[in-house]
């Protein structure tokens, strides 16, 4: 069999495919994933030789302390090759959590890019050095596990991540070739143990597997690495075809559950692979996607089911399915004061409670904040809208208000003393009738601002009536 041609990788080769990966801007920042093995090195080397431009790059390296065994060695490796290439050199420690039901290998790459998605400055690319073999074994690894399309298309060149994108440009680069460009360039490296231990299923496939695949089919990497790009071309005719749904049956962040019911199957469940893909949230495997379509969408109309899985909430209200984040707690201690306006009270990634006096409606016929408190939900609250009509359970009003149970849980009370004279939510301010400022006079105004999409969704609105 006749011998496959050496490869070689520098810099020229680089810089045509970044430059088919970004636009040609004066100025492009670059972060690269420097894990302090020779890959990364030899990617860091690359670009630092590309910098001075056109188009010039502004450099930095972030690397990942997973506080897994041997991290100090990578870590040393990794800052010596940066300090040598004067490139400016950044740790992100992160938690690896083992109890979500993912191994090691998958629970460290989930925290290693969510700290790089939280690391990147936007417009930012993350720069990877994935190669072909990677891409190759990434493929043979998807299909012992059964994966369908999304996983057997492997890893995209370009992807969102964060603020920023995420860049692989040297997935048509073997591995030989940038050892070879990092040894006659005498970069320091250092080899991640990970790699070699058989524990691992990467690890088992590249020592174990793969020198027996290219003993027999020498170019295996270069034809598995090109059908991983056929199966990434389907997959994209299938979500540009799965956004023409979404666009149907989306409305602000959630999605039709009568349209999604009347797609065939099939086409149900790449819709919604897509929808939550496309919102940067992880698909769950087809066990899950089954009790979607029994426990969400097959419950009984006025029904409000929930899922989870790591990293997502799925619901369904009133008629709508909604995906999101798990959405934190709301941590008000009851008894806290009302600030006085022009003022605010921060509730961490909820937003914020903003108050100013102003004239017109849903404002509370008050002079100053003195006596007004904020207060948790207890159950069996009542408060008076309507002025024509009795004092009714605080939960009717909200599910006439079409407010969604995760926003309830959420809600604030404000209370003068033991009297409730308000309810506020994200776009929703509800004023007790009997407090409730005149028209055209002044009042104290309550709003909450900054809330997360999902905690006021595009239903969430304020009625006429009493909800003005």
């Amino acid at each position: 069999m006749r011998p496959q041609r050496q490869e070689r990788f520098d810099a020229a080769r680089l810089a045509t495919r970044l430059l088919a990966l970004i636009e040609p801007i004066e100025d492009a920042r670059i972060a690269v994933a420097l894990s302090g093995g020779a890959d990364s090195v030899a990617l860091l080397a690359a670009l630092a030789e590309l910098a001075p431009g056109p188009p010039r790059l502004i450099l930095r390296a972030l690397h990942v302390d997973h506080g897994l065994s041997a991290a100090l060695p990578l870590a040393a490796a990794a800052r010596r090759a940066a300090e040598a290439l004067g490139v400016p050199f950044t740790v992100l420690p992160v938690s690896v959590a083992t109890d979500r039901g993912e191994g090691i290998e998958a629970a460290a790459r989930s925290a290693r890019y969510a700290a790089f998605a939280a690391a990147l400055e936007p417009g930012e690319c993350l720069l990877t050095a994935h190669h072909r073999e990677d891409q190759a074994e990434t493929l043979l690894l998807q299909l012992v596990r059964g994966a369908g399309l999304p996983g057997l298309a492997s890893m995209p060149a370009a992807a969102r991540l964060g603020s920023g994108r995420l860049l692989r440009p040297l997935l048509d680069v073997p591995r030989a070739a940038l050892r070879t460009y990092a040894q006659a360039r005498g970069l320091p490296w250092h080899e991640d143990p990970m790699n070699e231990d058989a524990r691992y299923d990467r690890a088992y496939l590249r020592g174990t597997l793969w020198p027996l695949i290219e003993a027999r089919w020498p170019a295996a990497a270069q034809t598995l690495a090109r059908s991983a790009t056929h199966l990434a071309a389907a997959q994209r005719q299938l979500d540009e075809a799965s956004a023409e749904y979404v666009r149907a049956l989306a409305r602000g962040p959630t999605l039709s559950v009568a349209g999604l019911r009347a797609l065939e199957p099939e086409r149900r469940a790449e819709v919604l692979r897509y929808w939550l893909r496309s919102r940067g949230l992880p698909v769950p495997p087809a066990r899950r996607l089954a009790l979607i379509e029994a426990e969400v969408l097959g419950a009984r109309r006025d029904a409000t089911p929930a899922l989870a899985w790591p990293g997502v909430e799925l619901r369904r209200f009133d008629g709508r399915l909604y995906a999101f984040a798990p959405l934190p707690a709301l941590n008000v201690e009851p008894g806290t004061a009302v600030p006085a306006p022009p003022g605010a009270l921060g509730l961490g990634a909820l937003g914020r409670i903003e108050t100013h006096w102003r004239r017109g409606p849903a404002t509370l016929d008050v002079t100053d904040t003195t006596g007004l408190a904020f207060d948790r939900r207890r159950g069996g609250e009542r408060i008076r809208l309507d002025p024509n009509g009795p004092a009714r359970p605080v939960k009717d009003w909200l599910r006439e208000a079409r407010v969604p149970p995760w926003a309830r849980t959420r809600m604030l009370l404000v209370r003068e003393g033991e009297a409730l004279v308000a309810l506020v939510l994200p776009r929703l301010t509800l004023i007790a009738a009997a407090r409730r400022a005149e028209p055209d006079g002044p009042g104290l105004a309550l709003e909450w601002t900054g809330a997360p999409a999902e905690l006021s969704p595009p239903r969430f609105v304020e009625p006429g009536g009493p909800f003005r």
